[in-house]
């Protein structure tokens, strides 16, 4: 089989990951199976001479099919660029009963791609491989083992976060890892000595932007670089290379209890079994315990940071309303940082890291948010001119809209009807208190409340009838606009309706000069 194009799947998930306690840059796992599938590949005949390339994810659920090597592995199977998958068991593809079965049986087949699980024996080149019993049996006792081991150790981590044990893999910055016990925290007197200068700083009404600036200014590490600087390998996503403290990271060391010697366990939780989406967790739900470790700063010190931090909030929040188009999408482009809207007469965004750092030329100049979004609504009405079909659009809309009279006929036509039955009601209510069957009170009661129904049942109608009218006439304009060119008007609509959806960024260079980033492709 040479000329065809061999990929090794590696993995294993953080519940038996031994990578962050121990410092490997790899865990024991993970090389492992390397070496398994290394001496199975070489072994096969049929695989000499073809290419191998491997994927791994180290420290990811099988439960979770959004793993970034997976999705590369299978972007690449999708453009036929790999013809044979590899992996140790049907386990270390995934954890998943019916994901797994789906790939085994449906996708890989359909691709014609072979799939090859070397401890289970598994070879969907074999036709009673994929739809095998025992197959089945195996993905299904993976999927339960999986589930099983997810909640033996959130509890066995709940039991450890009691004891104040810190289940971080990485202390917080102003602590190290106990060199005697890894889950106790000692502080380190050079990051502590900085943690306390916030402190006070934050104290005495000093902001958090303003302790950034300062702490930039007298070349301080942020603490990615110092724990980078002390040998931590990890690496974390940030906006440029050259790291820089900035007020979002020293109100997150602000908020941290931890450096009042209090363990804090839960903050965050995992939506499911084998997600990677975390969400936060109500404070009644935290696990907390005093004087777990030694104290950086003391309550009273951390209580006066949080007034000042509500002070400043309740500014910040005085100012802010709804959500707008544009937020959290102006961005520096020469910082690359999310550029700050000022709020006022006429609202304007401005970045704000020349008051941070000078590591970056930015544009001082403020930019009007109006010119902004006229900028933004010309190009959008210039690209639906140019890319979208106006029948299309059309077609789509008079849809829309046949079905909405659609539904508001039927609507009214039941609304009649119950209408009509109600009138009917009327009658046989007197009826039964002439013949005393029913005393006036109870008649009166009663009438009322079926003229009560009759009433709203009118009003009713007549909005059905008016929502009626307006679509079919709707309809009928839209018809007669069949294979006639976009007009202004119809342009700028569109991009009303869309802009949010399909804006990306908007990156603000020196001069005003302004790129803007689609969410779509051309």
């Amino acid at each position: 089989m040479t000329g065809i194009t061999v990929a090794r799947y590696l993995r294993i998930s953080d519940e038996d990951d031994d990578r962050e306690e121990s410092g490997k840059a790899e865990s024991e796992s993970i090389s492992g199976q390397r070496r398994l599938l290394e001496e199975y590949i070489a072994s096969q005949p049929e695989f000499a001479g073809a290419s191998v390339v491997e994927f791994c994810d180290d420290g990811w659920s099988g439960k979770d099919f959004r793993r970034p090597a997976f999705l590369e592995m299978m972007d690449q199977v999708k453009h036929g660029m790999i013809q044979c998958i590899v992996v140790k068991d049907l386990s270390r593809f995934g954890r998943d009963y019916l994901t797994v079965g789906n790939y085994i049986s449906r996708v890989f087949p359909f691709l014609g791609i072979r799939f090859i699980a070397v401890n289970d024996g598994f070879d969907n080149i074999r036709p009673d491989d994929a739809d095998s019993l025992q197959t089945a049996f195996q993905t299904l006792v993976y999927d339960f083992y999986s589930r099983d081991l997810s909640r033996k150790v959130r509890s066995a981590r709940e039991v450890r976060a009691q004891r104040g044990e810190c289940l971080s893999p990485l202390a917080p910055y102003g602590y190290a890892k106990d060199a005697g016990s890894r889950n106790h925290l000692v502080a380190d007197p050079e990051a502590a000595g900085i943690v306390r200068r916030i402190f006070r700083m934050a104290a005495d009404g000093w902001r958090p932007a303003r302790i950034a600036g300062k702490l930039n200014r007298e070349r301080i590490l942020t603490p990615m670089r110092y724990k980078q600087a002390a040998g931590c390998r990890r690496t974390w996503p940030c906006v440029r290379e050259e790291n820089f403290w900035t007020g979002g990271t020293v109100a997150k060391i602000l908020r941290d209890e931890r450096y009042t010697g209090r363990a804090v366990y839960g903050k965050k939780k995992r939506e499911g079994t084998g997600s990677s989406r975390a969400v936060k967790a109500g404070r009644a739900d935290w696990i907390t315990v005093d004087d777990a470790h030694e104290g950086i700063i003391t309550r009273g010190e951390f209580d006066l940071a949080q007034k000042a931090l509500r002070r400043y909030g309740e500014r910040a929040a005085s100012v802010s309303g709804k959500k707008r188009l544009l937020d959290g999408k102006v961005r520096c482009g020469v910082c690359g940082h999310i550029m700050t809207r000022v709020s006022a007469k006429q609202p304007c965004y401005v970045c704000n890291v020349p008051r941070l750092t000078d590591a970056y030329a930015c544009a001082g100049e403020r930019l009007a948010e109006s010119r902004l979004l006229e900028i933004i609504r010309d190009g959008l009405r210039a690209l639906i001119f140019c890319l979208v079909e106006p029948d299309h659009i059309r077609e789509e809309e008079l849809r829309r809209l046949q079905r909405t009279a659609c539904d508001a006929a039927k609507a009214l036509a039941g609304r009649r009807e119950e209408c009509a039955v109600l009138r009917e009601r009327l009658p046989g209510l007197y009826e039964k208190y002439v013949f005393g069957e029913t005393c006036r009170e109870e008649y009166l009661k009663e009438k009322e409340t079926v003229a009560g129904k009759i009433k709203d049942a009118a009003e009713e109608i007549g909005e059905l009838e008016e929502e009626l009218r307006a679509a079919v006439a709707a309809a009928g304009e839209k018809k007669c606009c069949k294979n006639r060119p976009w007009s202004a008007e119809e342009a700028g609509e569109l991009a009303e309706g869309i802009a949010a959806d399909v804006l990306g960024e908007v990156l603000v260079y020196p001069d005003c000069r302004i790129q803007i980033v689609w969410d779509f492709a051309f």
